[in-house]
């Protein structure tokens, strides 16, 4: 029994560091896009003003960018543990009752994500399937912004699970995963 529960962590372990690592990627990927973004305003601030040549694609560029700066990087917040909570409360807890807390949490958090998975997921099939695009002057497709979005949510949802994963071994066992 013991060589059995010895190998269930070791498994639990490997499948929560290969969701922190997915999770880490992406939010690398997504880390650059506001810079891009910023440089983005600066060229059309420059075209706009002092060429008198507005651009007709920076603002919906921009808006794509940093949505999927915050899709692609909120699995990452999660597991960098920097989203917020209630730490004049938390902070006093004892690392095992911070676990129990935040295992409590999972259940909304979960009911709210997965929530979310099921509604975006007809959309997203919906726009690739149309080929949608804006329907602007510039016209750029939309599909790929909704698989982004749509791949994001189950991104967060994985590492909510990997988070759950981790607080319920600790509150169960003491130590960490």
């Amino acid at each position: 029994m013991d060589a059995i529960a010895t190998r269930r962590p070791s498994a639990l372990r490997k499948a929560v560091e290969a969701i922190d690592w997915i999770s880490k990627i992406c939010g690398c990927i997504g880390a650059p896009l506001p810079f891009i973004c910023a440089f983005m305003i600066i060229y059309e601030i420059i075209m706009r003003t002092i060429f008198e040549r507005p651009t007709p694609w920076v603002a919906e560029t921009t808006a794509m960018l940093c949505a999927a700066c915050y899709f692609l990087g909120g699995a990452w917040n999660i597991k960098i543990d920097g989203h917020i909570r209630v730490d004049i409360i938390y902070s006093r807890l004892s690392p095992r009752l911070r676990a129990g807390f935040s295992c409590l949490n999972f259940g909304f958090f979960a009911l709210y994500i997965g929530f979310m998975i099921r509604v975006v997921w007809p959309y997203m099939v919906q726009s690739i399937q149309l080929n949608e695009s804006s329907y602007t002057f510039w016209n750029p497709l939309m599909w790929p912004l909704k698989i982004v979005m749509f791949t994001g949510f189950v991104l967060v949802m994985l590492q909510g699970l990997a988070g759950f994963c981790r607080d319920l071994h600790f509150l169960i066992t003491g130590r960490e995963l």
